[in-house]
């Protein structure tokens, strides 16, 4: 059923996006452009002579097609227009020109050189050139078209980093609803991240490790317990989480009682684990779906490692809680 779950969950994840269609709002703007545009010699841009003429015999605007650098620099993110077309994805651009990932970036407005934005907007140019000419009656529609796959196969691609995240939200909200239910919450810090705990002990919500327990004893913060959350799912990036988790557990002081939530152990990460004394893990989806498998996890955080329950937590005292 998980593995159910993740499929809906991926495929909403990629037709919420591409519904979204950020790719409209430039086609539109490329259409409305009313700057003065030169083309000309257009093999310095790297157009083929053949694609340039049967876009134009189309009666098409050279501009919705072929990338042109005045038009990169105005507005960086129509990189994201061309790059869909010429069905390449962001790594590629910058293992080819240069990183373009900026350009693209809403939240970003960065300053684009004629450099760079000719470098790139010949390495789009080179590609489309031959997606025309070696497509059948090539019409602007088959560029669109191109453009929706790019973004499916970029949000498929990102779907993990997704997962990774609404892990670590999911655990993090779920612990804090049942230390505040429970009212073992004595006071928030200023950033409400830091949380002051029963019998000296404090929990902080950060990264490296996603949860940090201190207790401050003879007048000193030690740490006693980290939590590190690693959601994605794919086996291939397994080793890759792996080498993350050793760094954030590495810089823990002896004695302190390191614990894992992933979303997939491979044979080969377990072992690996096990050579690290990383004995304390957990799946996700156990926890996520198991009120025994959370109980379990609660109690060994709470009652056993960081001391601040008397009674053993169980499933049946967590029904009706949130959190559970």
């Amino acid at each position: 059923m998980s593995h159910l779950d993740d499929a809906i969950w991926r495929s909403t994840l990629i037709e919420e996006r591409i519904r979204q269609r950020a790719d409209v709002a430039l086609r539109i703007w490329l259409e409305e452009y009313s700057g003065q545009l030169d083309y000309s010699p257009i093999g310095a841009l790297m157009i083929s002579e053949r694609a340039w003429k049967h876009v134009t015999d189309s009666g098409l605007s050279p501009r919705m097609v072929f990338a042109h650098p005045t038009l990169l620099q105005e507005n960086p993110r129509a990189s994201a227009y061309y790059r869909g077309i010429s069905l390449l994805s962001q790594k590629r651009v910058s293992d080819l020109a240069t990183s373009i990932a900026s350009w693209e970036n809403p939240d970003k407005r960065p300053r684009v050189t004629e450099e760079r934005a000719t470098e790139v907007a010949c390495l789009y140019n080179t590609v489309i050139s031959s997606i025309v000419e070696g497509t059948t009656d090539w019409t602007l529609e088959n560029g669109y078209r191109n453009i929706i796959a790019t973004m499916g196969i970029r949000l498929d691609g990102s779907f993990r980093n997704v997962v990774g995240a609404d892990a670590e939200r999911m655990i993090k909200d779920r612990i804090g609803e049942w230390l505040e239910h429970n009212e073992l919450i004595d006071s928030y810090q200023v950033d409400h991240r830091t949380y002051e705990l029963p019998n000296s002990y404090r929990v902080r919500f950060s990264s490296e490790p996603d949860i940090e327990f201190r207790q401050v004893t003879g007048g000193k913060e030690v740490v006693v317990a980290t939590i590190e959350i690693k959601g994605g799912k794919d086996p291939a990036g397994a080793l890759e989480r792996l080498g993350a988790i050793q760094k954030s557990f590495e810089n823990t002081p002896p004695g302190c009682t390191n614990m894992l939530i992933a979303g997939v152990i491979t044979p080969e990460m377990n072992t690996r684990l096990n050579e690290l004394g990383i004995l304390k893990r957990y799946l996700l989806d156990d926890l996520r779906r198991s009120a025994e498998e959370w109980a379990d996890f609660l109690n060994e955080v709470f009652h056993h490692t960081v001391r601040i329950t008397d009674a053993p937590i169980t499933e049946e005292n967590l029904q009706e809680q949130p959190g559970s």
